[in-house]
């Protein structure tokens, strides 16, 4: 469920919204976001500074205790965490350490509100899913900071393959226990298909979602199958089938069949769907007015991380290929809140090529048609606007300059025009 809702001149904004079940909710403004306390039938007060957005955040009326708790204690963590590099980056026993101390103290917050004792309880079991979201985090943050793999036990995601997973009241509760089932269906699921040559994932998620009652946990281990739906996949059409049957709910059905038709599209050699986005250097640019040479595109974001490392390497590409039959295409899907640093970093960055920006983001056909969810992306359009790759090697990657030599030596498309 989203529903967006204006701000007034004034800074105010008033909305009814209907929930089916009492949990936490996330509402943001811009990109911040954090967590909000809804009960059918009781009204809930937030006052908040845009440009400070989480030290600012009050509550009032009916939910101000629960919804007060739960600010204080994102204010706790954020002590105990600090840099999450410092944090994470630090030996096994020294990391566990803190892990324990973080969620010691945010026992000892919970044990002095005045939450009512249901609430307590569950706000218990959401400590223990927080600290065990910490915990799986471990070897994600070490690696991306040390280059290295940590030297984790054999067992060490034992906790997660076992946990729980058909919590249903938790699951509302706690975005903690919500993305510990994404890592239990990634770990369990890894240790499975090793064990076992002959299964399959689906087979594995069928078997998996069997013994879960929860609808909404089914829902969300089925969907992690939509992944499936991929153009390099040689058995698409059966496993879109198979993966439909264990769907309940029509936004993921709608969103599998999506995926399904984006595969279908973005197969090599089909014709890649037009776009029209703003060119950085004055009015706007499709994909038609760039036919008749090779397409290198990067779609990026002024926020993304990986965007900006990928930009030294796409930069020394741009120089490399300078006269040859290759446009490089720098596509932004910034929000338009950043369409600002957009137009502030093109310059700064000076990468070189023609800079696009998308106004709707990863909501426009283009991005739909190739289902760019994570960026970067790099994909490769031919001379005549049909798809080579929806994913092309990354600027950084050793054997993109080769993959490139490879395109431009292809086939070539000569135009003809009568006097």
């Amino acid at each position: 469920m989203r529903e967006d809702f204006p701000i007034d001149s004034s800074g105010h904004f008033s909305a009814k919204i209907k929930i089916d079940k009492d949990g936490y909710y996330f509402f943001k403004i811009g990109r911040p976001y954090a967590t909000v306390r809804f009960k059918k039938g009781h009204n809930v007060h937030v006052d908040i500074d845009a440009d400070d957005f989480f030290k600012s955040r009050s509550f009032s009326g009916d939910l101000k205790i629960e919804n007060n708790y739960s600010v204080g204690k994102s204010s706790l963590r954020s002590k105990f965490v600090g840099d999450p590099k410092d944090y994470f980056v630090v030996p096994l026993d020294e990391f566990l350490l803190k892990i324990e101390k973080t969620r010691d103290a945010v026992f000892e917050l919970l044990e002095k509100s005045n939450l009512s004792l249901e609430d307590k309880i569950i706000e218990k079991r959401i400590i223990e899913y927080d600290y065990l979201q910490s915990y799986n985090n471990y070897q994600k943050f070490y690696s991306y900071h040390k280059k290295v793999k940590a030297n984790l036990p054999d067992d060490y995601y034992d906790p997660v393959i076992n946990m729980d997973t058909d919590d249903d009241e938790i699951f509302r509760h706690s975005r903690a226990y919500r993305n510990l089932i994404v890592e239990n269906f990634r770990h369990s699921s890894k240790r499975e298909l090793a064990l076992d040559s002959t299964l399959t994932i689906i087979d594995f998620v069928k078997n998996k979602i069997s013994n879960i009652k929860s609808i909404d946990i089914r829902e969300q281990y089925a969907s992690m199958l939509i992944r499936q739906m991929k153009e390099s996949n040689p058995n698409l059409d059966d496993d879109y089938k198979r993966i439909m049957s264990l769907l309940l709910t029509d936004r993921m059905k709608e969103k599998l069949t999506q995926r399904h038709k984006t595969a279908k599209e973005s197969t090599s050699g089909a014709q890649a769907i037009d776009f029209n986005y703003e060119n950085f250097n004055g009015g706007r640019t499709t994909l038609k007015d760039l036919s008749g040479k090779l397409l290198y595109i990067d779609v990026w974001a002024t926020w993304c991380g990986p965007c900006i490392k990928e930009m030294p390497a796409l930069k020394e590409l741009v120089a490399h290929y300078a006269g040859k039959e290759i446009e490089f295409v720098s596509i932004s899907i910034d929000h338009q809140s950043d369409y600002k640093k957009w137009r502030k970093m093109v310059p700064e960055k000076n990468v070189g090529g023609i800079h696009l920006y998308d106004n709707e983001g990863l909501n426009s056909s283009f991005m739909k048609a190739f289902s760019v969810g994570l960026i970067p992306r790099f994909m490769m359009i031919d001379r005549e606007g049909k798809i080579i790759t929806a994913h092309a090697p990354r600027p950084s990657d050793k054997g993109v300059k080769d993959f490139i030599d490879k395109q431009l030596s292809g086939p070539k498309v000569i135009k003809f025009t009568s006097n």
